[in-house]
């Protein structure tokens, strides 16, 4: 009976499934932890195999096709696009358009086989079976060496710069074979890509943007959830996109604790982690925020903005249309050179053009102060690079306290070498440090490298 039939199809498929989520445990227990998290659903809709971060929909003949082996590959490449947050990571750029966006999915793509291929190695180290066998052609699939050890957003940039091909896809280098189609261009089974936003429908009926990129099996697809009321498959209020980013996240964190225990963890998903725990926030955005909270303009109740009397309500009034004097001293005593001066140049004219002092006073020093210019908005900041000999903070001090007004902030450009005054000035100094050092006897510090 043909009813009966499929149920035997659907429970023979359900058991194999079963059986690949419990090879991931026993053999590659990184991702286990992702693909419980994954609800199944066959789809022939669908081209090969796709994912929104709530479930894996999977084409019944590609799914029947593959090995029990293949299936453990596919599972955790399905898993890698949420937990790698790559299903809400796309640039602005991978938005644009439909090309863009099957752009974004085989940048994607390269970086989670890589990274599949670099567990691989860890595994079969310890002279273990290969636990990523790639379904046929292997060498078809995007995982180009030369993007090894590089963020999406860099392979993504690295391949939209390249000239598009005759064929109107983009050329992805060796790690893309003639199955793939390039940017722009249609799945295998000719369905093509929707663009994440889009109101259009792919042909063969799905609404998964990336699906069949790859030769063999699909990427992920745009998330589900775009509110607080997203219906999920069961009807209920499905979580928001930030809910499932946030989730997906902690997932990342759990499956890289188990995988550091069994010394598993490859080095692009270490780096990873430790952004998330300990993210490198740059340093000149470090620096302008402290400098907007120190200079922010004055209120004072004390004396009412007289022009707002009439209208029944007490406001403050502003002390000065800007903020006094911000000084930077550079420190010029040899040590200072190159890409750091050119960056520190480029935060005085923002300084100048964004927070509008009432004068921006450059100052370069070596064991004394060597040279002082005085800007106001509107100039334009000259490079100076004068000095050389050793480096002492005294006499810039000393020089700053003699000004009046007096400054608002003095930010000091050093690699910390040098002799500080024995008392603090009554104004508050951030000193940028490069070359290890990261202390100073007053004031914040911002270390670079």
């Amino acid at each position: 009976m043909p009813g009966m039939a499929l149920e035997v199809e659907v429970n023979s498929r359900e058991k194999r499934l079963e059986r690949a989520q419990m090879k991931v445990l026993f053999t590659v227990p990184f991702f286990a932890p992702g693909v419980a998290k994954l609800g199944v659903r066959f789809d022939p809709s669908v081209e090969t195999a796709c994912t929104d971060g709530t479930e894996i929909r999977w084409n019944p003949e590609f799914f029947d096709k593959l090995s029990d082996a293949q299936l453990v590959t596919v599972l955790c490449h399905e898993v890698c696009h949420p937990m790698l947050g790559h299903l809400w990571r796309a640039p602005s750029g991978a938005k644009q358009s439909q090309e863009s966006w099957d752009l974004w999915n085989q940048a994607t793509d390269h970086a989670v086989n890589l990274m599949l291929k670099e567990f691989s190695a860890a595994v079969m180290g310890k002279r273990l079976a290969d636990p990523f066998p790639f379904p046929e052609p292997a060498d078809a699939y995007c995982a180009d060496p030369q993007y090894a050890g590089l963020a999406e957003e860099v392979i993504f940039g690295r391949m939209a710069s390249k000239p598009p091909s005759k064929g109107g896809g983009t050329k992805q280098g060796a790690g893309q074979g003639k199955g793939s189609p390039g940017a722009g261009s249609k799945g295998a089974s000719g369905s093509k890509n929707v663009a994440p936003g889009s109101s259009q429908t792919p042909s063969g009926g799905g609404n998964q943007p990336g699906k069949g990129s790859m030769p063999g099996f699909g990427q992920f697809s745009q998330p589900k959830a775009s509110g607080p009321d997203a219906p999920g498959a069961t009807g209920k209020p499905g979580p928001t996109q930030k809910q499932l980013q946030n989730d997906w996240t902690a997932t990342l964190m759990q499956s890289c604790a188990i995988a550091q225990g069994r010394g598993e963890l490859p080095g692009s998903m270490a780096r990873l982690v430790d952004a998330l725990v300990n993210p490198k926030v740059p340093w000149t955005e470090i620096l302008r925020s402290w400098l907007r909270e120190q200079c922010s303009d004055d209120w004072a109740w004390s004396s009412p903005a007289m022009e707002y009397g009439d209208s029944g309500f007490i406001l403050p009034s502003l002390k000065s249309e800007r903020m006094g004097p911000v000084v930077f001293g550079s420190d010029w005593s040899g040590s200072t050179y190159g890409a750091l001066v050119d960056a520190f140049h480029v935060e005085k004219q923002a300084v100048l053009d964004d927070l509008r002092p009432s004068k921006l006073i450059d100052i370069g020093f070596d064991t004394r102060v060597v040279w002082e210019a005085e800007y106001v908005p509107g100039d334009t900041v000259k490079r100076d690079i004068k000095g050389g000999g050793g480096t002492s903070f005294v006499d810039l001090i000393r020089r700053c306290c003699e000004m009046h007004p007096e400054p608002k902030c003095l930010v000091v450009l050093t690699d910390g070498d040098g002799e500080f005054p024995k008392q603090a000035p009554p104004f508050p100094v951030i000193w940028v440090m490069y070359g290890g050092c990261d202390k100073a006897p007053f004031g914040e510090v911002v270390a670079i490298k």
